[in-house]
Parts: C-alpha cells; sequence; structure tokens
C-alpha cells in the first residue's frame, strides 16, 4: 500500500450502506449475503461472514476479510 493510496473508514452505522454498494447486505441472523441470492458470503478461508466480524473488502475484487489476526498476517504476506 503506498502513502498516497486512498483508504475509506467508516463506523457500524455505515455498514449496512457499504455491502448495498457491493449487492450484500446483513440478515436476521446477522451473516453478510449476497442481496441476489440470499447465499452467505464466506472468506477466503470458508468462514460465512457475520457483520461484527467483518473486515473489509480487498480493493479490486470481492475478497470479503475478516478483522482477526489470521487474515492480517495473510494481506501482509499478498497471500490474498
Amino acid at each position: 500500500m503506498t502513502k498516497n493510496e486512498p483508504k475509506m473508514l467508516f463506523n457500524e452505522q455505515a455498514l449496512p450502506f457499504i455491502l448495498e454498494i457491493f449487492g450484500k447486505t446483513v440478515n436476521e441472523d446477522g451473516f453478510i449475503t449476497d442481496m441476489n441470492t440470499g447465499e452467505p458470503i464466506q472468506t477466503p478461508e470458508g468462514d460465512f461472514l457475520t457483520k461484527e466480524k467483518f473486515g473489509g473488502i480487498k480493493k479490486g475484487s470481492e475478497i470479503f476479510l475478516k478483522d482477526d489476526l489470521l487474515t492480517v498476517m495473510k494481506l501482509a504476506e499478498n497471500s490474498y
């Protein structure tokens, strides 16, 4: 990541709006799902992603990331 690369930070209340931009929503059980199919979104490790564990979306893709140490390590290693 370069110094001039834009970043977007937002609070929890903005999450539904951010997800809607990507065609996603949060279901009644708290899982992030596809708005069209209702299918839950999975992380690269195959975990279903809840709104509490949402860590971001990788630039240039729809790779949804968790907010945990393993994800940070893999991002640092460019494993995603």
